[in-house]
């Protein structure tokens, strides 16, 4: 009975806190808002399909938006209370304890509320983001329970609510296809431990598989369908490959181009480079140490992006082939990937180089914030994680702590290699891993003390 008072007290302070920052500063609508509320064809379609059903429901937009901020902060405040619930009664932590958890569940939403470049504070705000960070610490909720359980039933169990998850999360943003991927490691690393000849292994594996490419496929159709019923169009969304451009022609050179084949991406490629030439917007200008590098792909990506891509092509399009918008990003992502491969071979070099730079701010800011002192703090945190999970592992090779701690490092090194291919390592793409990773961390200094303290 007690537990259960606990566990309700702790679900009613998170809905207060939550709902108390959503009454205090109100609804964020920021310039991504416009494109999710217009069902924009570059965004993926559960969060515009979620604000379309309230606006259906609530027509007004004072109403919905403020049933909006209601919804996505009471499922902020779950998404943490079940992972508290959860690692508390698997690590049997004292209420202290579980408080910790619960405040480092809270974290994300300070640190993007104070530290980010655009302060919100995510669960107020109109962007998928809102649902995709309670989401996702449901996924690796259900990861945990993957990792650590035994029953047969109960993994089964979570590896179904956490590939639904994935799903979910995929038609939410597309960087969090990289879910999905992980479940499919997670599966395999399962069934290769699990004691039994190899032929049922490699059928396990191959099982897996097969759901993970079902589930990819299943996607794709969703997100066409949904583009045909609202933009008049059965494919894919757009600006993917103009977006993967971005970073490879800030490391390419101008006798790179004589490498594309076609003749009109030869010529936009061209007015695109010199543009980065006049504006010293590409990794001739960057500096030498490694801070001035990254600081000078960080600062120039949106404008390579915007205004030396975007511009270049929808400028072209609108004077000379159409001004549909649907038909221009179409026109763009077809001819953005005829310069990526005519240009990618020359500067691959430069750019897996600078790949690493962006990476390693993402590394960063998935546990800290980017600053000359906390780069080394976050190096030793990073460290000291691996010298306790190696602790550990000598003393219980089947140690739960270091299990979670594995699939916490495994979902930070996903979405940092999947975001840096594209765009920058900015705080509210990186802060999905900060609170499995502190949890994991916690837990592992809780298993530490515990088992260390057993020996004296």
């Amino acid at each position: 009975m007690v537990k259960k008072w606990k566990s309700l007290v702790f679900f009613l302070l998170l809905c207060v806190v939550f709902l108390g920052m959503f009454f205090l500063f109100g609804p964020g609508v920021y310039n991504d808002s416009d494109q999710y509320i217009k069902m924009h064809i570059h965004r993926e379609p559960l969060y515009p399909l979620f604000l379309a059903l309230l606006r259906t429901w609530f027509p007004e937009e004072e109403s919905w938006l403020t049933v909006m901020g209601i919804l996505q902060n009471l499922l902020a405040a779950f998404s943490i209370w079940a992972l508290a619930e959860y690692v508390g009664r698997r690590f049997r932590l004292h209420t202290w304890e579980e408080l910790i958890v619960i405040i480092l569940g809270v974290m994300p939403h300070i640190i993007t509320m104070y530290f980010s470049s655009l302060h919100l504070f995510m669960t107020n705000s109109v962007m998928s983001e809102a649902l995709c960070l309670p989401f996702f610490t449901l996924f690796m909720l259900e990861c945990f329970r993957m990792c650590v359980e035994t029953d047969k039933k109960t993994v089964r169990k979570a590896a179904a609510v956490g590939l639904a998850l994935a799903f979910l999360l995929s038609l939410t943003r597309s960087q969090m296809m990289l879910t999905i991927l992980m479940w499919l490691v997670l599966m395999g690393v399962k069934a290769l431990l699990v004691k039994g000849d190899w032929r049922k292994k490699l059928l396990r594996l191959s099982a897996a598989a097969a759901v993970v490419i079902c589930v990819f496929a299943m996607r794709m159709l969703a997100v066409k369908s949904y583009n045909l019923i609202f933009n008049g169009h059965f494919i894919n969304n757009t600006y993917g490959t103009v977006n993967t451009l971005t970073n490879i022609l800030y490391a390419a050179d101008r006798e790179d181009g004589e490498r594309i084949e076609d003749e009109e991406a030869r010529e936009f490629f061209y007015r695109m480079y010199d543009l980065t030439e006049e504006r010293q917007a590409n990794y001739k200008y960057a500096g030498n140490s490694l801070k001035e590098k990254t600081e000078h792909i960080e600062k120039w990506h949106d404008t390579v992006k915007y205004e030396m891509i975007e511009d270049v092509f929808y400028q072209t399009y609108d004077k000379y082939v159409t001004s549909d918008y649907i038909i221009q990003n179409l026109m763009a992502d077809e001819t953005a990937g005829k310069i990526i491969r005519g240009i990618l071979p020359g500067c691959f070099l430069r750019w897996c180089g600078n790949y690493l730079l962006i990476a390693r701010y993402g590394l960063i800011r998935s546990i800290a914030v980017v600053h000359p002192v906390l780069n080394r703090v976050a190096a030793l945190i990073y460290l000291s994680a691996f010298v306790m999970m190696w602790l550990l592992y000598r003393r219980d090779k089947e140690s739960a702590a270091v299990r979670l701690m594995a699939a916490a490092l495994l979902a930070i090194a996903a979405n940092v290699a999947a975001v840096s291919v594209t765009i920058m390592c900015l705080s509210r793409y990186m802060i999905y891993g900060f609170v499995p990773f502190y949890v994991g961390y916690f837990l592992l200094a809780v298993t530490c003390y515990r088992e260390y303290g057993k020996s004296r």
